[in-house]
């Protein structure tokens, strides 16, 4: 692991990372409880309604993506106020892995 010392990051960075990290950690979790729906637990709703069957294979995981884009639209601008009151105090370290390059 590499570090490297930041002032702050770009809100559009800000909102790349909340995204990425909603959608891949909520699409998993959606497309489990889409497959307990289509064995007909109540896992899966939509105003209100339960989904089961294989219209909740469909459902769930559009759900999950919904999901992280509310959250990702309402934290992020608040991540990066927060991050802006911080680089005032101080800089900000972060921790990366480098890509390996390949020889050809």
């Amino acid at each position: 692991m590499k570090t490297l010392t930041i002032k702050r990051l770009s809100i559009g960075s800000i909102f790349k990372l909340n995204l990425i990290g909603l959608v891949f950690g909520l699409l998993p979790l959606m497309i489990f409880f889409s497959i307990l729906a289509v064995f007909g637990m109540d896992t899966v709703s939509w105003n209100g309604q339960p989904v089961i069957g294989i219209k909740a294979l469909v459902v769930g995981p559009l759900i999950g993506v919904f999901i992280a884009l509310i959250f990702t639209l309402l934290l992020s601008p608040l991540i990066w106020l927060g991050q802006l009151i911080f680089s005032k105090i101080k800089p900000c370290v972060v921790k990366y892995a480098e890509i390996e390059q390949s020889q050809d």
